[in-house]
């Protein structure tokens, strides 16, 4: 079949222009570092770093939720911590007051401090977190929980509702611990009947500073072991935010390792390999190299000599 000299042309033309086509796609992924440039160069691959990269968003979320956690359970255990030891001094002044080498103003000087424990220990139980938000007070997150009347008496006025994030698919954890269960109810063992029953905390610690004050010997005794099941209550509250924070430290550990395979994952399917990408550009320019000069000689044509 006979070739004409302008279908010579067109073809090497076209040849070219895809020689020429292909070394500028090359440069590009250079200059990009990625191996597709657009979905339509790989609709497969670039389907599946999407799916990926969804995946990888939703584990954020998974990590940012359980930082948030962290922090709250962080600023609760500083709060529950510093409460042991209120309690606890309290305890110590309350057995000191029981003896009966204490006069009335003995009594009343241990109730001054006493009342301060007790607006101390108020004031933890209203302690913010690091996003400004009351840490004890359930849903009512702009609102105080714990309010001290004039007369020294403290209320609850949160939600004893826990708040759910969710930390994992299908998978939610409740974000710190409302102060109801904190500051609140309270079991009590007592120890001449064996009976068991719930005691309010601030009611309790109330009821110490009012027998100090009135120099009530038999009721700061008969006080004594609530105060007790309340030191108690602080301590297992404290453990278990403690193993709470265990919990999310391993959990954020098993996200962050899969999120680590993620960004694997995507290196190896998105970024390109320079070495390969710099090896294949040289072939392509010597071919296109090669091209053109094979064109100008079977052409002849004196304008293409300049194209080397």
């Amino acid at each position: 079949m006979r070739v004409t000299q302008a279908g010579f042309y067109n073809q090497a033309t076209q040849q070219m222009g895809k020689q020429q086509a292909k070394v500028f796609e090359t440069q590009e992924q250079l200059a990009s570092g990625k191996k597709i440039l657009r979905p339509s160069d790989d609709p497969a691959l670039a389907t599946a770093i999407n799916s990926l990269k969804s995946q990888m968003d939703v584990n954020q979320r998974y990590l940012s939720n359980l930082n948030r956690m962290e922090d709250t359970l962080k600023m609760q255990e500083t709060s529950v911590s510093g409460s042991v030891d209120i309690v606890s001094r309290i305890k110590e002044l309350s057995v000191q007051a029981a003896n009966d080498t204490y006069s009335a103003a003995d009594r009343k000087s241990i109730a001054i401090e006493v009342k301060e424990l007790i607006s101390s220990l108020a004031d933890l139980g209203n302690m913010r977190g690091t996003d400004d938000a009351y840490l004890f007070s359930g849903y009512s997150q702009d609102k105080a929980p714990f309010l001290e009347s004039s007369l020294g008496v403290v209320t609850y006025t949160g939600t004893t509702d826990y708040q759910q994030v969710m930390v994992d698919e299908g998978r939610s954890m409740q974000i710190g611990i409302p102060g109801s269960d904190v500051f609140g109810s309270v079991q009590h063992l007592n120890t001449s009947t064996g009976a068991t029953s719930s005691v309010d905390m601030f009611t309790t610690l109330g009821s110490m500073y009012q027998a100090l004050v009135t120099n009530d010997a038999d009721a700061i005794r008969g006080n004594l072991d609530k105060i007790s099941s309340v030191h108690e209550h602080l301590t297992v509250q404290q453990t278990n935010i403690g193993s709470r924070m265990k919990r999310v430290e391993t959990l954020t550990h098993a996200i962050e390792d899969r999120d680590y395979t993620y960004k694997t994952l995507q290196s190896s399917m998105e970024d390109l390999d320079y070495v390969e990408a710099a090896s294949r550009l040289k072939n392509q320019s010597l071919a296109l190299q090669a091209g053109q000069q094979t064109f100008v000689q079977l052409s002849g044509l004196n304008l293409f000599k300049y194209i080397r």
